[in-house]
C-alpha cells in the first residue's frame, strides 16, 4: 500500500507543479530559430532544383514534340 500513496502524492505534486516556461528559455529560443532556418533553407534548396528540373523537362517535351512532328511530316511529305 505504501507504493500505491507515494505514486498518488508523486502524481499530485506533478499535476500542482509550477510548470517552466519555454518560451523565456534561451536554449529554446535558439533552437527554435535554428529550425526555423534550416525550413526556410531547405524549402528554398527544394524550390530552386524542382525548377530547373521542371525546366529541363519542358525543354525535353518540347524537344520530343519538335522531333515527331518533323518525322511525322518527313513520312507524310515524301
Amino acid at each position: 500500500m505504501p507504493e500505491k500513496k507515494s505514486v498518488v502524492s508523486e502524481f499530485l505534486k506533478g499535476v500542482f507543479k509550477i510548470k517552466k516556461s519555454y518560451n523565456n528559455d534561451i536554449v529554446y529560443q535558439a533552437e527554435k530559430v535554428i529550425a526555423d532556418y534550416v525550413a526556410r533553407r531547405r524549402n528554398e534548396i527544394i524550390s530552386k532544383y524542382s525548377k530547373k528540373r521542371h525546366r529541363a523537362l519542358n525543354a525535353a517535351i518540347i524537344a520530343a514534340s519538335g522531333a515527331l512532328i518533323y518525322f511525322v511530316y518527313r513520312i507524310v511529305v515524301c
